[in-house]
Formats: structure tokens, C-alpha cells, sequence
């Protein structure tokens, strides 16, 4: 009788350790998110990380190597996800809409919206993000750092406000979606704003709310550029 080949051998030892190493880097990476959140990048050494974290600090300079890239990390594993959820919608918009424009409400909701679902029902850690990009979408020395996690996805949607907004100038067009991002960035982070105007008569705490006053708001601003660009045309 012919011999079965025996399956080969999987090592559980090999298997355990690089799910346990898994795990491990999960956590610093979620202990730098909360850190640099709170307390800033220059605010954040990666003892206090290693420390949070429950690990040696030489662990985390092997997993890491430095405090830049380790930064970098943390934005990246978020914005890639955000990436897919934003690109899925716009395809699925492209789709829906045909030869036609896409609507300025849908590619507003398209790209908010998974922000904004994500701090309100990602958990701590979406919460900790959003507070962390909010920081660095307020200073010049971190464009470099958003720009190359997020300007790939803006772009697309650029392209796709050029169309709709039909010949609006390409400067309104910049600045509308940096007014869009703006708005959404700095309402996730909650900064409790409106609650201390309103002396706590209303509140940002529940976003899917301000979510939906949000969007008529941002349409109405890409409807006036539009409006602007048609009347310039008309008296041309």
C-alpha cells in the first residue's frame, strides 16, 4: 500500500510567539495613540509609551525602531482603514450616479461620514485618533505627516467636487474641501465649544446629530462656489 505523505510539520512555538508579538505591538500602538493624543508628540517619550504599555522599553525601540516611526505607524494604521471606508463609498457613488455628476450631499457624506462613525462608534481608540488628528490638522509641522496618509483618498474627491461643482475655479475648490475637513476634524474632537456657549443647553457629545447638521451646512458653503461660477459664466 502507498504511503501517505505525512503533512508537514507547523511549529506552535513559532506560531504562539508571533501572535504574542501580534498583541504586543497592538498595544504600544495603542498606548503611543492615546499618549500622543493627549499630551502631543513632543509631549510623549517612548518610555512613557513603553511604560503604558506594560513593556521594556527596548521592546519597543525593536518593534519601532525610532519615536518618528512609531508615530507614523499610528496614523497609518487608522488612515488606511479610513481609506478603504472613504474610496468604497465614492465607488459606490460613482456607481449610483452613472455619466452624471455625483451629488455634492452624497461625496460630503461620503467623506465625513466614516470619520465621524468611526469616533463615535470605534471605541477608545477611534476616539484617541480623532483626537490626535484633529491636533495635527492645526499644525504646519505635521502637513507632511497627513499629507502622505491622506492626500491620495482627498484627491480623488477632489476630482470628483471638479465635476460636480462644474467649473467652479479649482482654488474655490481646494479651499472648500480644507473648510469641509476643518469642520469635521475639529467637531470629532469635541472640544465642548457649543456646550460652553450654550451654558450646556446643547452639546457636541452626540455627533450622529451634529453629524446631520453638519452636512446641509457644508453643502449649502460648495453650492454658493457652484452658484458663484455659473452667474460668472452667465455674465461672460
Amino acid at each position: 500500500m502507498k504511503s501517505v505523505p505525512k503533512p508537514p510539520a507547523v511549529s506552535l512555538k513559532k506560531s504562539t510567539t508571533r501572535a504574542a508579538g501580534d498583541v504586543t505591538r497592538e498595544r504600544m500602538l495603542d498606548t503611543a495613540e492615546e499618549c500622543f493624543a493627549t499630551h502631543g508628540f513632543h509631549g510623549t517619550s517612548m518610555r512613557d509609551i513603553a511604560s503604558g504599555a506594560s513593556t521594556p522599553i527596548a521592546l519597543v525601540s525593536y518593534h519601532f525602531k525610532s519615536k518618528d516611526n512609531l508615530f507614523d505607524r499610528v496614523i497609518e494604521r487608522r488612515a488606511s482603514y479610513m481609506a478603504t471606508r472613504r474610496m468604497n463609498a465614492l465607488q459606490e457613488a460613482r456607481t449610483a450616479a452613472g455619466d452624471k455628476p455625483i451629488a455634492l450631499q452624497t461625496l460630503i457624506e461620503s467623506y465625513v461620514w466614516p470619520f465621524v462613525e468611526r469616533s463615535t462608534r470605534g471605541g477608545p481608540g477611534w476616539k484617541n485618533y480623532s483626537q490626535l488628528v484633529a491636533r495635527l490638522a492645526n499644525s504646519p509641522a505635521w502637513t507632511p505627516v497627513i499629507s502622505k496618509h491622506y492626500d491620495d483618498v482627498a484627491r480623488a474627491y477632489i476630482a470628483e467636487f471638479r465635476r460636480s461643482m462644474n467649473g467652479a475655479a479649482d482654488a474655490s475648490i481646494y479651499h472648500a474641501f480644507s473648510f469641509m475637513v476643518g469642520t469635521m476634524v475639529g467637531t470629532v474632537a469635541e472640544p465642548g465649544r457649543v456646550d460652553s456657549l450654550s451654558q450646556g443647553s446643547h452639546t457636541t457629545s452626540d455627533l450622529e446629530v451634529v453629524f446631520r447638521l453638519m452636512i446641509p451646512f457644508l453643502e449649502a458653503g460648495f453650492n454658493m462656489i457652484r452658484k458663484d461660477a455659473r452667474a460668472k459664466r452667465d455674465l461672460a
